[in-house]
């Protein structure tokens, strides 16, 4: 059984495990989660200094690791990856057919770009016609080599390469067997939102924001006696630091992002969703899958156990959330090595000096019986391709017609493209204001109290007070179905009605709370589906 390293590298931590390559039930033997050295990250690309492998070497050297083979799982905004519905063609045909149709998934130069595809699922029409679901994936050619040098000067050597988003899959398709669930991956500067349906990925966004401004808020606060950074992520593991408004703040953009992936999901089509999970870094800060659920209406519960997995043994009273993606890379990643993978080490033997004389008159031998045979071979073969090369330059001719009106086309697509985008260019979502307003006055109950009233050219921002929590619930529900709204973050939610030594707070007790109502189709900035390498024409695309 083959041991590996897999490694994962962002910019503030790096992570390590020893673990089995491609078993049925991987065992994990060591784990490692170190601080990134500053500077060395750049967008997942690495700048390779003295220190960053000084310190990934002192680590193994101290943890006894001996291992030498790395499968690195990497996970960028320069990494673009689209889902695309390809023919049911054999498995080993697949790479050729992405290949051939990759210039419309990635608008890019793909001489700069290393491919790679997971087949999600298979559809079939009600003809009976199946086809393949792909998750194809285009990385930067000098971000992979970047992470070869790094893996030359550790003294050890590239097994394959993964993308983040297909480490994790690998590993929740097993928990997620049948049904809709959604599993949430929180990590220092980023969030993962994945959403499956018979295993098939119905659903895959980024969050740009993590756990790692809570952090920073803990540390900050003289309550918690301003601990260092790795103090304040262990107070957070083992006390629920989110009692405190301040921190509770931090992850205000957090929250509001993965409710709007999740408004996203529903209004095109999403299944209901029957179970969710919380993993990563966040999944173990005590309190976090509590402020989530509130802020999705739905319970969110730490994912504590995969089947099929050897992760008791290692994880013992602790959650391998923050190692979910070094797990995962180890069963089927990518590959991501492009014409490395097919080159062949080999071990030259050299006879000696009678041996030698031997051989070298047998090859003048056969050197003259070969000569005279590849000359009639030759010269067949040249008569072939001449008239193979004929064939060819009448196809040409009669296919220049053909090229003639698809440059046309291109043309035509790109002006047609262009004032598309100067017409989008010219529309605010602000326009939609008193469209709002008149559904609010339609849908509201009289008892809603508008405290304050804000707008600006993406967003509404309302200080409600309602008569109580069923109330809220309610309101906040309606907002979300209006044809104005893309999506409603809650936060600041105040009960006048709690009860102190038996008696309520207030003697007319009422709930306010913050409705932050982002304009249908400008919910993006805050979500984004994982970018292609060149910017978008307009922030809408981004999620649409």
């Amino acid at each position: 059984m083959s041991k590996i390293l897999a490694i994962e590298i962002s910019a503030s931590r790096i992570r390590i495990c020893e673990e089995d390559f491609k078993t049925k039930n991987p065992k994990v033997h060591r784990t490692i989660s170190i601080r990134t050295p500053d500077g060395v990250v750049s967008d997942g690309g690495l700048e390779l200094t003295d220190e960053l492998i000084s310190t990934i070497k002192n680590a193994l050297t101290e943890n006894k690791i001996k291992t030498k083979q790395i499968v690195f799982s990497l996970n960028s905004a320069k990494i673009a990856n689209r889902e695309v519905v390809i023919p049911f063609v054999k498995e080993n045909k697949i790479p050729d057919l992405i290949r051939a149709n990759a210039s419309d998934y990635f608008p890019v130069d793909l001489e700069q770009y290393e491919l790679g595809h997971s087949v999600i699922s298979t559809l079939e029409n009600e003809k009976g016609t199946k086809q393949y679901k792909c998750l194809v994936i285009a990385v930067p050619k000098n971000m992979i080599n970047s992470y070869f040098q790094l893996a030359s000067s550790l003294g050890c050597s590239v097994l394959s390469m993964d993308y983040s988003g297909n480490s994790i899959y690998q590993i929740v398709r097993r928990k997620c067997e049948s049904g809709v669930q959604m599993i949430i991956k929180v990590d220092e500067n980023s969030t993962q939102v994945l959403i499956l349906e018979n295993q098939a990925i119905s659903l895959q966004r980024s969050v740009t924001y993590g756990v790692e401004d809570a952090i920073f808020r803990v540390m900050e606060m003289d309550k918690h006696k301003r601990p260092d950074y790795e103090g304040a992520l262990a107070l957070m593991r083992e006390n629920n630091c989110l009692l405190d408004d301040e921190v509770i703040q931090s992850l205000n953009y957090l929250t509001g992002g993965i409710s709007r992936v999740l408004d996203f999901y529903y209004r095109n089509g999403g299944a209901p969703i029957e179970q969710a999970y919380l993993t990563g870094l966040g999944g173990d800060v005590w309190g976090l899958a509590e402020l989530i659920s509130k802020s999705v209406d739905m319970e969110v519960k730490a994912l504590k156990e995969i089947k099929g997995f050897q992760l008791s043994q290692h994880f013992a009273g602790r959650s391998f959330g923050e190692y979910i993606t070094c797990i995962g890379a180890g069963i089927a990643p990518l590959g991501l090595l492009g014409d490395r993978d097919k080159k062949k080490t080999s071990v030259e033997v050299l006879p000696d000096e009678k041996s030698m004389n031997a051989v070298a008159g047998l090859v003048l031998a056969g050197g003259i019986i070969v000569g005279g045979a590849l000359i009639a071979v030759s010269t067949l073969s040249l008569n072939a391709a001449k008239e193979e090369n004929t064939r060819l330059q009448n196809r040409v001719t009669e296919l220049a017609e053909a090229e003639q009106i698809y440059k046309e086309y291109l043309q035509q697509k790109y002006t047609f493209d262009k004032l598309t985008f100067f017409r989008d260019s010219t529309v605010t979502p602000n326009e939609e204001m008193v469209a709002f307003l008149e559904e609010l006055e339609k849908k509201m109950p009289s008892s809603i109290q508008v405290q304050t009233f804000s707008a600006n050219l993406e967003k509404i921002t309302m200080n409600l007070s309602v008569k109580d929590k069923d109330e809220a619930a309610r309101i906040i529900q309606q907002l979300r179905t209006f044809e104005t709204v893309g999506s409603v973050a809650v936060s600041s939610i105040r009960d006048t009605g709690a009860v102190m030594e038996g008696e309520p707070l207030d003697e007319e007790p009422r709930v306010s709370f913050v409705a932050e109502v982002t304009y249908k189709g400008n919910e993006a900035p805050a979500v984004v589906e994982e970018p292609a390498p060149q910017p978008a024409e307009n922030d809408d695309e981004v999620l649409e």
